[in-house]
């Protein structure tokens, strides 16, 4: 598993391609395209990359996390969903985007299209982000520092509508005593999987 405090030291812009190494390796992280998405329909990405969508969830003093992989195909390849401790919605959104990250890192995907209903957060894989607290800041340059390791990665943002996956696995977040990652997808998103993968 990757320690989510890593000790890995890179230093980049995210949009200038720069060499990053950690103690085993060195990836070429290139040039991200930044947009956003107009239609409030999932889209699969190209064949050799994935796409992440993540949500976060913050209601009546308690906050979720989750996520969802798809290939180009648009078959689930990994889920996940968290609750975490008491948080804002704008933080629940960075840690549901740095847990995503983390599990591609993990499972040695470093070709991705990031997505989510939060457009600040897609906002700061692309530019300079003016902090909002000192928590925001951490989460923040956790979420720049595990980009870097990417070869490759493009951000956008996506109305909820095209978000359904993701936002059903952040809900389910709030009923789990522990972290849970699916290989297999829960029968709550199965219907939605199915939507996405025929463009509806």
């Amino acid at each position: 598993m990757l320690a989510r405090n890593s000790d890995m030291i890179c230093n980049k812009f995210i949009n200038i391609g720069v060499l990053c190494r950690n103690r085993a390796s060195v990836f070429v992280a290139s040039r991200s395209r930044h947009y956003n998405t107009e239609k409030p329909k999932w889209k699969r990405p190209e064949k050799g990359c994935i796409k992440l969508n993540f949500d976060g969830s913050s209601k009546s003093k308690k906050a979720s996390i989750g996520g969802v992989y798809r290939n180009h195909e648009g078959v689930f390849l990994l889920g996940y969903s968290e609750r975490i401790e008491k948080a804002t919605s704008s933080v629940a959104e960075l840690v549901a985007a740095k847990r995503g990250l983390e599990l591609a890192l993990e499972n040695g995907w470093f070709n991705i299209w990031i997505e989510g209903d939060a457009k600040f957060v897609v906002d700061v894989m692309g530019k300079p982000a003016q902090m909002r607290s000192k928590e925001h800041d951490k989460h923040i340059n956790d979420i720049k520092m595990l980009l870097s390791l990417l070869n490759h990665f493009d951000a956008s943002h996506i109305f909820r509508r095209g978000n359904k996956v993701a936002d059903k696995l952040a809900k389910l977040g709030y009923g789990m005593k522990m972290p849970k990652v699916w290989d297999e997808p829960p029968p709550e998103i199965i219907k939605f999987l199915r939507d996405d993968a025929k463009g509806k």
